[in-house]
């Protein structure tokens, strides 16, 4: 348990040019939390969390339709996604 950790991910995007074109994406997410862990949270603080566990679990998705050569990706299903479309 952290308890100072940051409620929020974080993304950086580098475009590299050149001979060589393309975008180096970094992420740093938000750690999911068990729903026992949270149960004495403020109710601000459950919605947070309901919200990183959702993107996360919508990164999730992306990632395992790109494994399986889906031709759906569910990039829509949240901001973290979204940014992460053209990667």
């Amino acid at each position: 348990k952290n308890g100072v950790s940051s409620r929020s991910h974080a993304v950086c995007q580098i475009q590299i040019k050149g001979k060589s074109r393309g975008v180096l994406t970094l992420i740093d997410c938000a750690g999911s939390e068990r729903r026992h862990d949270s149960m004495y949270h403020s109710s601000e603080r459950q919605k947070e969390s309901a919200e990183i566990n959702a993107s996360l679990y919508a990164l999730k998705e992306c990632i395992r339709a790109r494994a399986n050569d889906s031709t759906r990706i569910p990039f829509r299903s949240s901001s973290l996604t979204r940014i992460l479309k053209e990667s």
